[in-house]
């Protein structure tokens, strides 16, 4: 406990620590508030002066990832990540970073969603969309610059968003690896799913260049053919 924690902000965490694990292993509806009561070592009485029902904790566990990738999606990008792939880049980097650093909520939230109080659930399920159209709207752009290959892009997205998601279930502090290190190699991934092979990205931003990669693909089957 820190010099500035006090033990009633020790237990309050204790509490949410402990119902963070009951609602993943038990469930939301198979974990009653006496079972957090036992598990923590305090009376229902005692529990009931922190929180006043098992759905005020799971609305506290879940409010700051919700909030958290909601925020993500709608922030302002800066002028240096306009650019399809630095866009897209940036976006894994953030999401996979909120999920690896709030692995045991982001679990809770994606198991007990349908418990959450009505203004809670759309919170979340706003969340859920704004992060979708961000990743979907970076890939559009780089398929249109023919940075990206031509693709479904909200597949994509839902792929991406995916693989930075299931880091909630496998991802361990104490493995061998950061959670830095993760991310990067993550958005690595996530990039090299999407780009144009290379040599094959458009010199120019327009019909022209579209043109010109058709050329080489009707010179390549010519010449395929003839041989």
């Amino acid at each position: 406990m820190s010099k500035t924690q006090t033990k009633s902000d020790a237990l309050r965490e204790n509490i949410l620590e402990v119902a963070t694990r009951l609602f993943i292993e038990r469930g939301f509806d198979g974990t009653s508030f006496n079972d957090i009561a036992d598990v923590v070592g305090v009376s229902r009485p005692a529990l009931y002066y922190y929180f006043k029902s098992k759905e005020a904790i799971l609305e506290v566990l879940t409010t700051v990832v919700t909030r958290a990738a909601g925020e993500l999606a709608s922030e302002a990008l800066p002028e240096d990540l306009r650019e399809p792939s630095a866009m897209l880049r940036h976006r894994v980097l953030r999401h996979a970073h909120l999920i690896l650093t709030h692995p045991l909520q982001f679990r809770v939230v994606e198991r007990n969603e349908d418990n959450l109080p009505p203004k809670q659930r759309k919170l979340a399920e706003q969340s859920r969309r704004a992060v979708l159209e961000q990743f979907r709207q970076a890939i559009e752009s780089g398929i249109e610059r023919g940075q990206f290959r031509v693709m479904d892009a909200k597949v994509a997205a839902f792929s991406i968003i995916g693989m930075c998601n299931w880091t909630a279930w496998w991802f361990t502090p104490s493995g061998p690896r950061k959670i830095d290190e993760i991310a990067e190699q993550i958005a690595d991934m996530a990039l090299r799913s999407v780009e144009q092979e290379s040599g094959r990205q458009l010199s120019e931003q327009s019909a022209a260049g579209v043109m010109k990669l058709l050329r080489e693909d009707i010179d390549l089957l010519e010449r395929h053919i003839k041989s």
